[in-house]
């Protein structure tokens, strides 16, 4: 077992564990295409941005027609 000497942020730790899991349990590594498709951290489909979006316009729009 290593020593642990410098800090590892807690996503280096689950890459980590993720990566020992997968060699001891024999699973293919993860093709580049397969990782470009992932979505990037805080990532939000264009179609709750646009319901968030229309929703704020209804809100701002005057009652009294």
């Amino acid at each position: 077992m290593q020593l642990r000497t410098h800090y590892l942020s807690p996503a280096a730790q689950a890459r980590r564990v993720l990566d020992l899991t997968t060699k001891a349990w024999c699973i293919p590594e993860t093709s580049p295409r397969a990782l470009a498709r992932r979505a990037p951290h805080g990532y939000q489909p264009v179609r709750a941005i646009r319901r968030l979006q229309a929703a704020a316009v209804l809100a701002l729009l005057p009652h009294s027609w």
